[in-house]
């Protein structure tokens, strides 16, 4: 085991850093342009455990038929690109009260709701990302399906400020063309794959979603061709069905079987449930490990596994996985030998400040222990106030515990 690296984090720092970047984009944005942001959706959202997903293009016309963005309402006939400039995107997450800015801040990801490098969106994606490596330097993650070429391979690797943490998804090459009907073929995107490490980034392959009984046996073979390609690391991620989803994978002959054993829970209307794939993440992980890739079970984790590779430096990652292990799959990056020193003082005034009731504070490791006399009502207002929990745990990447006493 290497020895022990140390780090010293303060929510302080990156509050006030934020009032910085917000004052000097107020002198640039116009009142409309502020207005605009402070509206928008981004100024508002919670975060993830892992962080902020920022849209750049709405909508998807690759039709995959497992997506789930029609269920949330977005739409598969079309794509736009988003609204906000790159610097007002930028005043809309400096806005938000649980987004800290910063290499140490929250992790940005790119292409939930639509595919960032549409022709019709490719040039807002790279402005959004220019504007995060000009005013924040946050870690960012996109997932594409998109053939990336040479020229656009090189334009994404200029940004010099920030980890761009590239997640090409390929799930399936016998069947993909069911599963998606209007996709680049995983040849173009294994050629991506490629052209990305060309230009000094760190691809990663994203085997999400893994479809129990549909595509879980190609798993072995995308690996290893992905190895070829360059690929240091795969993403192996989980599925979730709506009625629809089950729906257009039953119109296109797949066994539905597997998927129908493995529901938590009962599909209704407009729901998405998760299906468990616990048993099949690890035995692709294996799978990973004896192509020297580094397997990642959630994709904040390849986000802090690229910042390691392009900065040099540890940081334990932000979804805290690592502390009871259920996620962590112990990359290089080692999170759980990473000291982080913070200071008890200005800890205890912020939850006081975001919770109340704090007695007292003590660090344990990577818990932070907090004593209060009325536990039931700490508690309650912390599960209320769920967004400044995960703010308080990405600044001090340490996890929040409640006693009494």
């Amino acid at each position: 085991m290497r020895n022990m690296a140390k780090l010293k984090l303060s929510l302080r720092e990156l509050l006030y850093k934020k009032i910085l970047i917000k004052k000097r984009l107020e002198e640039k944005l116009s009142d409309e342009s502020i207005r605009k942001a402070l509206n928008d959706y981004h100024a508002k959202k919670k975060p993830r455990p892992c962080g902020f997903t920022v849209h750049s293009v709405i909508g998807c016309t690759y039709r995959c038929i497992y997506c789930y963005i029609p269920d949330i309402g977005y739409s598969f006939g079309n794509a736009k690109a988003y609204g906000l400039t790159g610097e007002e995107i930028v005043y809309a997450l400096l806005s938000n009260p649980y987004f800290l800015p910063g290499r140490h801040g929250s992790y940005i990801a790119i292409g939930s709701v639509g595919e960032p490098f549409l022709s019709i969106g490719v040039n807002k994606t790279l402005e959004y990302i220019s504007a995060f490596s000009k005013y924040l330097g946050n870690p960012i993650q996109f997932s594409t399906k998109t053939y990336i070429d040479e020229e656009l391979a090189r334009k994404i690797a200029s940004f010099r400020n920030v980890s761009l943490s590239s997640l090409i998804t390929i799930i399936s090459i016998e069947k993909y063309r069911l599963l998606e009907p209007f996709s680049p073929s995983p040849d173009l995107r294994f050629r991506t794959i490629k052209n990305l490490k060309k230009y000094g980034l760190h691809p990663i392959l994203f085997l999400r979603p893994i479809i129990p009984g549909v595509n879980e046996f190609e798993a072995g073979e995308i690996i290893r061709l992905a190895k070829k390609y360059g690929v240091e690391g795969v993403v192996i991620g989980g599925f979730r069905v709506s009625n629809n989803i089950i729906a257009r994978l039953k119109d296109k002959g797949l066994k539905i079987e597997e998927i129908n054993k493995r529901i938590r829970g009962t599909i209704r209307k407009d729901r998405l449930l998760d299906i468990y794939v616990k048993d099949i993440k690890e035995k692709i992980a294996i799978e990973a490990k004896k192509e020297g890739l580094i397997p990642f079970y959630s994709a904040c984790c390849a986000s802090t596994y690229t910042f390691f590779k392009k900065f040099g430096y540890r940081i334990p990652c932000i979804g805290l996985d690592f502390i009871e292990e259920k996620f962590c799959t112990k990359c290089p990056v080692l999170c759980e030998n990473i000291s982080v020193e913070i200071d008890t003082d200005e800890a205890k005034y912020f939850l006081n400040r975001f919770f109340g009731y704090v007695k007292d504070v003590e660090i344990r490791g990577y818990y932070i222990i907090i004593h209060t006399n009325n536990r039931k009502k700490l508690l309650n207002r912390i599960r209320s106030r769920n967004g400044y929990r995960i703010l308080v745990e990405t600044a001090y990447r340490k996890k929040l515990v409640v006693t009494n006493g």
